[in-house]
C-alpha cells in the first residue's frame, strides 16, 4: 500500500488511544500500556487459538489490515469481572494489537504480546464496574 493510500486509512490518526470492553464497561489506556511494556521485558507468543478469540470478538477493518506493521506485539491486561450471578472471574485481554493479530492470522505468522502484571493493568484501567469511582474518568 503506497504511503498516500496509508496516510488516507481512517484507522490510522494519530492521538491518543484506548481501548473499550465489554460494551464499553472496561476503558483501558493503550498509550500507557505502551509506554510500560517499553522496559526491556519479553514478548510471548499467543496460542493460534486465543489470537483468533482476539480477532473473532473484535471490529476488524479489512482496509486497515494490509498496512499495520507485524512487527510490534500487542499488549494483554488481566481483568477481574462480576458475571451476573455474582462470580468473580478474573482473565486477560487484548487491549492493544487486534489488527496486527488479524494481519498476522492472514499471513499465518506468529502473533507477539506483551503481558502487563496484575498492579500494571490496574494502572492502566480507566473505567471498570469494578471501581465505580473511576466511572467518570473522560474517553476518547
Amino acid at each position: 500500500m503506497s504511503a498516500a493510500a496509508k496516510s488516507e486509512c481512517p484507522h490510522c490518526v494519530s492521538g491518543r488511544e484506548t481501548f473499550w470492553y465489554m460494551a464499553h464497561k472496561y476503558l483501558y489506556d493503550v498509550d500507557l500500556a505502551r509506554t510500560l511494556v517499553r522496559d526491556g521485558r519479553e514478548e510471548v507468543e499467543l496460542d493460534d487459538e486465543s489470537v483468533q478469540h482476539s480477532v473473532d470478538t473484535s471490529v476488524i477493518h479489512a482496509g486497515h489490515l494490509p498496512h499495520v506493521n507485524t512487527k510490534y506485539p500487542g499488549i494483554i491486561a488481566h481483568i477481574t469481572y462480576r458475571t451476573e450471578t455474582g462470580e468473580l472471574v478474573r482473565g486477560h485481554v487484548l487491549i492493544d494489537g487486534h489488527h496486527r493479530a488479524a494481519r498476522c492470522l492472514q499471513l499465518q505468522i506468529p502473533f507477539f504480546v506483551y503481558l502487563l502484571t496484575e498492579e500494571e493493568s490496574e494502572t492502566v484501567l480507566l473505567k471498570s464496574p469494578m471501581k465505580p469511582e473511576l466511572a467518570s474518568t473522560t474517553s476518547s
